[in-house]
């Protein structure tokens, strides 16, 4: 078990080592994708704003709708809590194929392939922030921007989900390489996850089936995410108030952990060769 533990927190601090060189290959990779586009990176932002503001016309009607919690208009609570799920969502999925995309750089920069899935999350970031700075928009707009000492827990939930982002990644990108249908088969997943995640609607308890998407909810690691940014920014509560939650989210991400990094150190070696 200790060794387990201290191959984990290796990997952890090649992350950091790596970092600087992460981000560098994050923006070029990024400009490389959209170099042929007539509007280049502006792209990575569009894409996720023409996003929230479907879902918020669809579903919310628009700024007088009332959201499920506590007044607050839909837009502002569904916009908040979006740029969380495509924080996760959208770095959860990019990282699934990161290392059987991406492997050619190791060849070219010496680092180790467990930056790759690094390295597709940092590239979502652009996007969050464009999403985050319209939720803050609406929010004083409509007189929900209140800076309080609750802000300063966007740390936790950002180290949350960075560390939650990177041992799915590890896992999953291991995973796909080994069973190449893995891909496919967690995509279908991840559309029902937006459903059960408190995007569009806050899962309350009812009859047999809202019950059990209520249930579900409170287990995926995701929904931890949108509702601590919810928490952070809107509702004034803190993290350790949800003890029970908090502790199930760290119990999963442990064991992604300790899978993950199994599953790496044993194939890593080999990856070229299943790719």
């Amino acid at each position: 078990m200790w060794i387990m533990i201290k191959s984990i927190f290796s990997l952890v601090v090649e992350q950091v080592n790596y970092l600087g060189m992460a981000i560098r290959l994050a923006i070029y990779d990024t400009k490389a994708n959209n170099a042929h586009k007539y509007l280049g990176n502006f792209w990575e932002i569009l894409d996720p704003l023409f996003q929230v503001l479907t879902y918020a016309i669809i579903f919310g009607g628009g700024f007088r709708q009332s959201a499920p919690v506590e007044g607050t208009p839909y837009f502002v609570w569904m916009s908040v809590g979006f740029s969380a799920w495509y924080l996760v969502n959208q770095g959860f999925s990019d990282t699934i194929r990161s290392i059987q995309t991406q492997i050619f750089m190791v060849k070219n920069v010496k680092f180790p392939v467990s930056v790759l899935p690094t390295i597709r999350v940092l590239q979502v970031f652009p996007a969050v922030c464009s999403i985050s700075i319209v939720a803050f928009i609406s929010m004083a707009l409509t007189g929900h921007f209140h800076v309080s000492i609750y802000w300063i827990q966007i740390i936790y939930y950002m180290f949350a989900a960075l560390m939650m982002l990177f041992f799915l990644g590890i896992f999953s990108a291991t995973i796909n390489i080994l069973i190449p249908d893995y891909d496919l088969a967690i995509r279908q997943v991840l559309r029902l996850l937006f459903f059960v995640s408190g995007i569009l609607f806050e899962p309350a308890k009812g009859n047999a089936f809202n019950s059990l998407i209520y249930y579900i909810s409170r287990v995926n690691p995701f929904y931890y995410i949108v509702n601590g940014w919810r928490d952070t920014f809107l509702f004034d509560r803190w993290f350790w108030n949800s003890p029970l939650q908090l502790t199930m989210f760290w119990l999963e991400i442990g064991i992604f952990a300790i899978i993950g990094t199994h599953l790496y150190l044993k194939f890593k070696d080999q990856l070229i060769d299943f790719i």
